[in-house]
């Protein structure tokens, strides 16, 4: 960004052209440089599968290759081949040109060339690497089969009957599933409780939970209001129960929740002011006793069998120097709760430990390590004081991030269950104590050069970050000048439509539009401004608003200026003019007239959110109505040759005024799709009152559930709109043929329709100041991913869609309608409002996330003498 912002001959316009895998994947290399764990290994399993991206791959398949970690490996590539100060010019000239231009300039080389380069140079450094090591261990529980592309941090419960873990199953989502492990069945998902209302999220990265001792409950991180909170729930019985959602006080920030052997307490990492420590809270009193108080990093805390002990991670070591800033590897850490004592077992230095856990009867601790290159499974055996190495897998046993947790041991049995990441997914497997490898290992045996991503270091960005990764030098606080923030707005985004203009014997036309956005850095301020011309000049409109976002309560105010413009037409086959102020003339006249209704707003809202989940709006506005009509009159000779024209305003209605004050409660938990919301409910229930020239009152209840049984979704609505009051019949009805409302009743549909008698549909029946509206639909995902889409595609993204649509539109006050107005019946009575209904088939496209195109097909039960019904419906998602 700073490149393009001082760069005359650059705009954000540029950053189009650059690929995400260049941006991410140089973010990742500057900031760790070419030595990594994680990338290396996404590495070595795309050689052993022979799936090593072309630069072409990477730019248009970022969903099926990680920008992050192949970006990160072809930058330490660049980097190491031609060294680091071919960067900036290749980045510069991707700003220009886009990558294969680029590449091409900046190396003389093609796109292809380099990108075979590039995988021939990965194939020669880690196949070397590969010739030692072993396949899976055990048995695969959960895969892709079972489970989804991501199956993380399984924790076995104590009596070894059961297993949580977090896994994509359902495509749509993240959740904690818990599983049978005799039938590899999934029986629950805990995370339905994190779907109430007033919980935001849950930790799914580098956190997962435990269970009680007794096996009957599970404690588990969630974030709730921006501080954690800890959620206890039943998972003993059929239906998954919250018992407790704990916010623990002076803790905002905590992960790594173990209960206790005893049952009565929680262990916990938490995060105060910057400095992590081990916690331990009591469940009865809610008392929270600091166990450990240090600077260093205290992390992957354990119990032992007795509960006398925790084992846990930390940078405690003769490799740490806190006062220069400089942190050595994490080590296996030992506390003794009786003496209060922490011992650090420093067995491997020079390498990383992470995840200890005891074994059972506490003979053992075993951790997972980097110490060969890889992660593999490692045991230390406390009596004999020896490192046994478990497993020479040619991945690693890992999660997503390097702390994620990734394995879990049965206390009575011994069986490991641990996540293995191959071919590009995260597969969970099980295997007996007696299964694994037992490989002594020492602290001579540390070896990690297959983390090196190739080719081997010679550039600066090894010397600065990759060879002193655990260094980080104490910035000189002299060289920065500290100012107080003064939010300045500057233009963020500016966008047209086009600008036409044209003429013809109707007169001039001009249309277009353009929209800026400018906002401070924070965004703490924000001004949105639009012009736009559909017309004449007197059609030319325009909004200005603004919002402050800095505190919880956003608010706003905006003024707009907004010409409503319709015509109409009527025909004089006979009429006279005169021309010359003495002559008279005989001829045919053509009168438009041309209706503008302008609207003035200005209006001031606000929203309070209570959680990401659920928010209260409001407002208030005032409006000014006003009217220009035009009366256009167009004449011609008997032989239809266009003579003149004239045009006259006419007096229209006085100006009237509008104005308005609406609260509405409004909730969110939906998860997306391709088109439109698969799981989770939406609802928004308003009230608005009006006033000034109008009184009257609107309510809208607008509910909405789905359910998702994969890949299907079913999806229900149950909407009321109504104005009610004194003036209510004098503002613009409602129209139960809308798209939005009931498919198949059109406008043009009663053209076809036929009336017999009392018999038939009157399109009055469909317009009234309140309905009520139920809809049903069956959506399947029919092209997108390939997980959840019957057509693979990586651009085309739609839905099929089965629906059922039933409504009622009435006004009592109608002057066709007898008695209530209102008669229940399967066949319309052309005197009544009567319930319509609809079914049909859609296909919803996803218009590259700038629109949902719904072309569909109706049956309109109600319409006599039409079959079906075809529309184009163009919104911005499904409701």
């Amino acid at each position: 960004y700073n490149m393009v912002k001082k760069n005359d001959s650059l705009s954000l316009q540029n950053l189009m052209y650059v690929p995400l895998w260049m941006i991410e994947g140089l973010a990742e290399y500057l900031s760790i440089g070419p030595v990594d764990n994680q990338t290396a290994m996404w590495m070595r399993d795309a050689v052993i599968h022979n799936d090593i991206p072309t630069i072409e791959d990477m730019t248009k398949k970022a969903y099926k290759y990680f920008p992050y970690r192949y970006g990160h490996a072809f930058w330490s590539f660049v980097g190491g081949v031609w060294g680091d100060q071919v960067i900036y010019p290749l980045f510069e000239n991707t700003l220009k040109f886009g990558p294969d231009k680029a590449i091409e300039r900046t190396f003389k080389i093609s796109a292809d060339s380099l990108s075979t380069l590039w995988a021939n140079s990965l194939k020669e450094h880690y196949e070397p690497y590969l010739k030692d090591t072993t396949g899976v261990i055990g048995e695969e529980m959960f895969g892709l089969d079972n489970g989804g592309t991501y199956n993380l941090s399984p924790v076995i419960s104590p009596d070894g009957k059961y297993m949580t873990f977090i896994s994509n199953r359902d495509v749509i989502g993240i959740d904690i599933l818990m599983a049978d492990l005799e039938s590899k069945k999934i029986i629950k998902r805990l995370t339905k409780s994190v779907e109430q209302t007033h919980i935001d999220d849950f930790n799914f990265i580098e956190d997962v939970g435990s269970f009680s001792p007794d096996g009957t409950k599970y404690a588990l991180t969630t974030f709730s209001k921006g501080s954690n909170n800890l959620l206890i729930v039943e998972v003993s019985k059929k239906r998954i129960k919250t018992i407790d959602d704990i916010s623990i006080k002076g803790i905002d920030a905590f992960m790594y929740p173990k209960w206790s052997p005893d049952g009565n307490s929680i262990l916990i990492t938490g995060l105060v002011n910057g400095k992590s420590d081990l916690y331990l809270y009591d469940l009865e009193t809610g008392r929270v006793n600091q166990l450990t108080n240090d600077y260093y990093s205290d992390i992957h805390p354990s119990w032992s069998g007795d509960g006398d002990h925790i084992i846990f991670i930390s940078e405690r070591g003769d490799d740490t120097n806190l006062e220069k800033q400089i942190y050595g590897s994490y080590k296996l850490c030992e506390l003794n709760l009786n003496t209060k004592q922490v011992e650090v077992i420093d067995i491997l230095p020079e390498a990383d430990i992470y995840s200890p856990q005891y074994g059972p009867k506490d003979t053992s601790i075993f951790f997972l390590s980097n110490a060969d290159g890889y992660k593999n499974l490692y045991r230390y055996d406390i009596h004999s004081n020896q490192i046994f190495k478990l497993s020479k897998f040619s991945t690693g046993v890992t999660g997503i991030t390097d702390l994620a947790p990734a394995y879990s041991i049965a206390k009575t049995s011994g069986e490991i269950a641990y996540t293995m990441y191959k071919h590009g997914n995260y597969i969970i497997y099980k295997a007996k104590p007696e299964d694994f490898l037992q490989i002594p290992f020492t602290k001579d045996s540390v070896e990690r050069s297959a983390e090196q991503l190739p080719p081997p270091p010679n550039n600066r960005i090894y010397n600065l970050v990759g060879n002193q990764m655990n260094t980080h030098p104490k910035q000189d606080t002299t060289e920065f000048k500290k100012k107080p923030y003064n939010p300045k707005f500057t233009l963020e985004y500016l966008g047209a439509s086009g600008l036409s203009v044209g003429g013809s014997q109707w007169g001039t036309y001009g249309s277009g539009a353009i929209a800026a956005l400018f906002t401070d850095m924070l965004k703490y301020n924000t001004i949105y401004t639009v012009l736009a011309v559909n017309g004449e000049v007197y059609d030319i409109g325009g909004q200005l608003a603004y919002i402050s976002q800095k505190n919880r309560m956003n608010w706003g105010a905006g003024y707009s200026h907004i010409p409503y413009r319709y015509s109409s037409w009527y025909y004089k086959p006979v009429d006279t003019i005169q021309y010359n102020d003495e002559y008279t003339a005989i001829v045919s006249t053509l009168v438009d007239m041309r209706i503008r209704i302008f609207e003035d707003k200005v209006s001031f809202f606000n929203y309070y959110p209570l959680s990401s989940k659920l928010r209260f709006e409001n407002g208030i506005s005032a409006a000014k109505y006003s009217y220009r009509i035009d009366s256009i009159n167009h004449y011609y000779n008997p032989l239809g040759q266009k003579v003149g024209e004239t045009r006259d305003q006419v007096d229209g209605p006085d100006p009237f005024y509008v104005g308005s004050v609406n609260l509405a409660f409004v909730g969110d938990n939906s998860s997306f799709g391709f088109t439109s919301p698969l799981d989770g409910y939406r609802f928004r229930i308003e009230a608005e009152k009006m006033f000034l020239d109008y009184n009257s009152y609107r309510a809208i209840v607008d509910l909405r559930k789905y359910f998702y049984f994969k890949p299907l979704s079913f999806a229900l609505r149950g909407m009321h709109m109504g104005t009610y009051g004194e003036d209510k019949d004098r503002l613009y009805p409602y129209y139960l043929g809308n798209h939005y409302f009931i498919r198949g009743y059109t406008y043009n549909s009663f053209q076809k329709g036929e009336v017999d008698g009392n018999k038939g549909l009157n399109i009055n029946s469909l317009i009234g100041s309140k309905i009520l509206v139920a809809n049903a639909e069956l959506r399947f995902p029919f092209s997108g991913y390939e997980r959840l889409a019957l057509i693979k595609s990586g651009l085309l993204y739609s839905d099929l869609v089965l629906f059922f649509d039933g409504g009622l539109a009435w006004n009592s006050e109608s002057p066709f309608a007898k008695n209530s107005g209102i008669k229940m019946t399967w066949e319309p009575d052309y005197n009544y409002y009567v319930p319509v209904f609809s079914t049909g088939l859609s296909l919803r496209i996803n218009l590259f996330g700038y629109a949902i195109l719904e072309p569909y097909i109706a049956i309109p039960f109600q319409q006599q003498g039409v079959f079906s019904v075809f529309g184009l419906n163009i919104t911005g998602g499904g409701w």
